[in-house]
């Protein structure tokens, strides 16, 4: 059985609900690691600093005033500074600004120690777009999600508007473009998939299906598993 499962993939690949469901079903720690960075960037405008043109030195000393913590409570919440900011750091100006504050050294340090810190702290399913190249290389199962940009825009589309978001498809497509560039083209942890990892494209998938391919993964004794046999599209 392994303890330690690292999901990584582009925005709207499905890597949070598959890896909450995932943890739930498992019964471990779910840790969304994309959550931490909405947390502080949250913090970040709430600071009133301008995001694109902040320096590294100014948010190293707002980081210090910063704690987060992850607890299982009717789900998974967010803390920051002890409130929790589990629905406000899902704001389209959050999804806005996210990127900018995620390219930081500064910030990516600091995440990385609260993320590890966590994770390790007990059997957990940690998604993100560096854990298995990064915060988790050690990881026992390392699976990579995507999908197609457009079908990835239109899953974000879709959930937005369930929040009462009226926002054109059009914008949502254009900043899924723009984030995909900045993730894997950033220099510090760009978004990429670990040499041993897994690859799954979801577009095609039900979430039902996804899920129970891992699933079977995890629980399989005798190593990696056949991962091409598995998802058959390798």
């Amino acid at each position: 059985m392994k303890r330690h499962i690292a999901i990584d993939g582009p925005a709207g690949a499905g890597k949070s609900t598959v890896a909450r469901l995932l943890a739930e079903r498992l019964g471990y720690l779910y840790l969304d690691t994309g959550a931490l960075y909405r947390t502080v960037t949250l913090y970040l405008l709430e600071s009133g600093i301008p995001l694109k043109t902040a320096q590294e030195e100014e948010v190293s000393r707002l980081l210090d005033s910063v704690s987060i913590d992850v607890v299982s409570s009717c789900g998974t919440k967010v803390l920051l500074n002890g409130r929790d900011v589990s629905l406000e750091i899902r704001t389209p100006l959050v999804d806005a600004s996210v990127s900018y504050v995620a390219r930081m050294r500064v910030v990516r340090d600091f995440l990385r120690e609260v993320q590890r810190r966590i994770a390790l702290s007990r059997p957990s399913v940690v998604e993100g777009r560096d854990i298995g190249t990064v915060i988790l290389p050690e990881a026992d199962l390392k699976i990579f999600l995507t999908a197609r940009a457009e079908i990835r825009a239109k899953r974000r589309w879709k959930e937005l508007r369930l929040r009462g978001k009226n926002i054109d498809y059009k914008l949502v497509l254009k900043n899924v473009l723009e984030r995909d560039a900045i993730d894997s083209q950033r220099e510090c942890a760009p978004l990429k998939r670990a040499e041993d990892a897994i690859l799954v494209d979801t577009s095609f998938l039900t979430i039902e299906e996804v899920v129970g391919k891992i699933y079977a993964l995890v629980v399989n004794e005798d190593g990696k598993g056949s991962c091409c046999s598995l998802f058959g599209f390798l």
